[in-house]
């Protein structure tokens, strides 16, 4: 792991947090949206798992909730896009795909 994303746990820490996340690729033929789970959630970055492969250096776009225990007093549905920056296949065994990716903008969804 380089020097760079050591400093970026650093400067915005992760937390636990296990949400049901879609996962969307944004780059070529994006017609389909990957069910996945996170596993840690930052400002800056997220770690889930997938069913799917997914290649390091893929464009995506997340959509899920971010808890209050995050947030603060209530959950925020949110929308980002992000960089795959790790791939670790066979995650916690089952075949899933464990992805961390970093989130390069977000925005919150208002509910209708």
């Amino acid at each position: 792991m380089s020097n760079d994303a050591n400093d970026e746990r650093r400067r915005a820490p992760r937390h636990p947090a296990k949400v049901p996340l879609k996962a969307r690729p944004t780059e070529g033929n994006t017609g389909y949206v990957l069910s996945g789970e996170s596993v840690n959630l930052s400002e800056r970055g997220v770690m889930f798992v997938v069913d799917a492969p997914v290649k390091v250096g893929s464009a995506i776009e997340l959509s899920f909730v971010m808890p209050p225990e995050i947030v603060g007093d209530f959950p925020m549905k949110i929308r980002c896009t992000a960089r795959v920056v790790r791939v670790d296949n066979n995650a916690a065994g089952g075949g899933k795909t464990g992805v961390a990716a970093h989130i390069e903008r977000y925005e919150t969804i208002v509910a209708e």
